[in-house]
């Protein structure tokens, strides 16, 4: 029989399927899923774990849940929290709003030059500004009661300002989260249609009337994005409540979350109901954001070329000058100094004494090895630097494979990989903490710095995704297809024709990664054992001991090296990098 069968040939969607592209796809998606999908799934089934009254595992059950709202001290915590994010997303609004005016549709000498400054509090640590404000404004020790109560001959039991309360609380995280709402409200500003605004002032409405009329209603979807996302980051601060009003009786949430993570009646279960109530709240505020709030467009831009309105305030040009300034100075300019000036004396007693002054708190905090407290902080900078390093290297590696899968190859599963990135955003850090906490606490990375290297990149890489998506959105296609129909595979564009274009995007995401990492404290004080401080854990260590020169020394190192880093961050990623 002449004829022979023709060879089966496979079929055509498995090999569409099985491309490389598929894989690699399908492979990162699994990984990024296991990082992020797993402790929440863990810390969700831990939620409903009770512990009897020996300690050990009881039976699963609601009673955690009950708890949340029966407990004497936790129903009080959640309610404490609520006052401090709606206090801190109302002062973050009006300040970020009045600034983002400022800078984008108004004369106010030097806006160019002082716009960068706006946003240098978002880089620092929190936990450190309230450190510094303690010093300042603490009724018995701060700095400025003790002039207030000199200057009016005051005894000490008087005092103009205390920042050891909930207001306290409200106050600093307003002020270094201003920055987010700055960034949502100015970009919309500069691209709204100025002749909405001139035709309100050709039939007679005046500036104020304008203002409220026309410009805050044509950015409201901007106003509200970010007084949301202020909302969910300050839900899930924990520095400074720990800082000003934990030690006098004011719990949040995220200290009770703490207290149960390590403290003496650590309840990891309990620990885990608190976060899943913080992050359930927290992921849907996230998602009517982005669901409703970011889609919503109004007519501001046209497809005429213009340039933003600048408002001519007259001689009240000089009021918003001084307000820009304010803004620094008590935002930046005056927590560090104070940082430096207590830095400086033996013990703080309030009192500068110049004769006093050295540098020895340095010499302690980073060199010298003996007392515990020291050692920790020491240890703390060691392993902030080899996780910052290492953190941020092993996040943007990953952010570029997975943004690369997303936006140029689009294999299999690229919708739903893109979508895993986006649920850390939604998550407080000490919640992915915690997940973290009860599902490798058995495993040999616990008490590791691996844990705490899982734990950063799990909460952050996202940011670094994000940012090179942006960048590579911004790059044409075509050249990557001209590399394809020559022959290249998929990682041969990647390698060069990719990497090479994005290469200062891919350095200033970083830096940005490094400096996050090296301030993190939300992650550090969950995940943290001895030997694995970081460099925020020895601040919070030494400030334990309530040795303020000892803190403020190595808070002040702290606040130097990002201050560094941001100084390179912007040289690198261009003057628009710390700018709308």
């Amino acid at each position: 029989m002449a004829d022979t069968l023709a060879p089966v040939q496979p079929d055509s969607t498995w090999r569409r399927f099985f491309t490389q592209e598929n894989v690699v796809t399908v492979v990162v998606g699994f990984i990024v899923a296991v990082a992020v999908i797993l402790p929440l799934v863990v810390l969700l089934v831990s939620s409903f774990l009770v512990l009897d009254d020996m300690g050990f595992d009881s039976e699963w059950g609601f009673d955690n849940y009950i708890t949340l709202f029966t407990d004497r001290i936790i129903p009080k915590a959640m309610l404490n929290s609520l006052y401090v994010s709606s206090g801190t997303c109302l002062v973050s609004t009006v300040l970020g709003v009045s600034l983002a005016w400022i800078n984008a549709r108004t004369n106010s000498p030097g806006r160019d030059s002082i716009e960068p400054y706006n946003l240098i509090p978002f880089f620092l640590s929190p936990f450190v500004g309230a450190i510094a404000w303690h010093n300042l404004a603490s009724p018995k020790v701060g700095l400025l009661n003790v002039w207030y109560r000199d200057l009016f001959g005051l005894d000490g039991e008087q005092y103009l300002l205390n920042v050891d309360t909930l207001w306290g609380v409200i106050w600093v995280t307003g002020i270094f989260f201003t920055p987010l709402v700055y960034l949502f409200v100015v970009g919309s500003l500069r691209r709204m249609d100025p002749s909405l605004e001139d035709s309100a002032r050709t039939t007679g409405a005046g500036l104020l009337r304008t203002t409220l009329t026309i410009t805050l209603p044509l950015v409201t979807p901007a106003i509200l994005s970010g007084a949301i996302i202020v909302f969910v980051t300050s839900a899930g601060e924990f520095g400074v409540p720990f800082k000003l009003a934990a030690p006098y009786g004011w719990e949040t949430l995220t200290t009770q979350i703490f207290t149960k993570a390590v403290g003496d009646d650590a309840n990891h279960y309990m620990g885990a109901t608190m976060s899943m109530v913080l992050g359930i709240i927290t992921v849907l505020l996230i998602w009517v954001q982005r669901a409703y709030i970011a889609p919503r467009s109004y007519t501001t831009v046209t497809g005429k070329g213009f340039r933003p309105n600048v408002l001519d305030l007259g001689n009240w040009k000089w009021v918003a000058f001084g307000f820009n300034i304010l803004y620094i100075l008590v935002a930046v300019i005056l927590p560090i100094l104070c940082l430096a000036i207590v830095s400086l004396h033996p013990v703080w007693t309030a009192e500068i004494v110049p004769s006093d002054m050295s540098m020895n708190n340095y010499v302690k905090t980073l060199f010298w090895w003996e007392e515990d407290s020291i050692r920790a902080a020491t240890d703390g900078i060691i392993n902030s630097f080899i996780l910052a390093f290492s953190g941020a290297s092993i996040a943007m590696v990953l952010a570029l494979v997975v943004s690369y899968m997303i936006h140029r190859t689009r294999g299999f599963g690229a919708k739903l990989l893109d979508f895993l990135c986006v649920i850390p955003i939604g998550f407080p850090g000490i919640v992915l903490a915690m997940g973290v906490l009860v599902t490798y606490i058995k495993t040999p990375i616990y008490a590791t710095l691996w844990i705490l290297l899982l734990g950063y990149i799990t909460r952050f890489f996202p940011y670094g995704q994000r940012n090179i998506a942006s960048i590579m959105l911004a790059i044409s296609e075509e050249l990557d297809q001209s590399s394809r129909m020559a022959g290249a595979t998929w990682f041969t564009t990647l390698r060069r024709i990719t990497i090479p274009l994005l290469k200062p995007g891919i350095f200033a995401g970083w830096v940005l990664l490094f400096v996050i990492f090296l301030r993190e404290l939300s992650i550090s004080i969950i995940l943290y054992s001895t030997g694995t401080e970081t460099l925020s854990v020895g601040v919070y260590y030494l400030a334990n001991f309530e040795n303020e020169a000892l803190t403020s020394a190595l808070s002040m190192t702290q606040t130097v090296v990002l201050l560094i880093c941001i100084f390179i961050f912007r040289r690198v990623a261009g003057k628009e990098a710390l700018t709308a």
